[in-house]
């Protein structure tokens, strides 16, 4: 088996990782299920998904990889990640949690499970919970307090704006 491909073996049965990740990440739709996913090589993906975090040192653009939108019981469930670059050109990978109510601006990497050496961040967790507002594959969030890694606050009036919509 090639050397580059990270496997789980267990009682004689070899899977590649890749394949369990997969099958991990496969919803079921459902009636208010709405769901969407595209790779950075997908047709879907040419100027349809669009993210903008609007902030006093100017804008970060990103194209989202990875949409989901889920609502259950009332409750939305959107999980949003993609690279983009800050207001200088520089490169970062945007991660977005509404129900863990959390935003990671990764500066200095592209893709996910890079670790960077900086970072912006806001959410109930790290400075104050943010409100959302969604419609179908869209959603903004009219104010952010950002804070670097650091815990220093660097913008207490930043927004969010992202379009998954196909």
């Amino acid at each position: 088996m090639n050397s580059n491909i990270l496997t789980l073996s267990w009682r004689g049965l070899t899977l590649p990782l890749s394949l369990l990740a997969l099958a991990a990440c496969s919803p079921e739709q459902g009636a208010e299920d709405a769901v969407v996913s595209a790779g950075p090589t997908s047709a879907a993906n040419t100027g349809k998904h669009s993210g903008v975090l609007q902030t006093a040192k100017g804008a970060y653009s990103f194209t989202p990889t990875s949409c989901i939108f889920h609502k259950e019981d009332g409750v939305d469930d959107i999980e949003i990640e993609g690279p983009g670059q800050t207001p200088d050109g520089e490169k970062f990978y945007f991660e977005f949690s509404s129900t863990g109510n959390e935003m990671i601006v990764k500066l200095g990497v592209d893709t996910p499970f890079q670790s960077p050496e900086r970072r912006l961040s806001a959410g109930q967790y790290v400075t104050e919970a943010f409100i959302l507002n969604v419609s179908p594959q869209s959603l903004s969030v009219p104010k952010l307090v950002l804070k670097d890694g650091n815990g220093e606050q660097v913008d207490d009036s930043a927004s969010l704006q992202i379009d998954c919509n196909m």
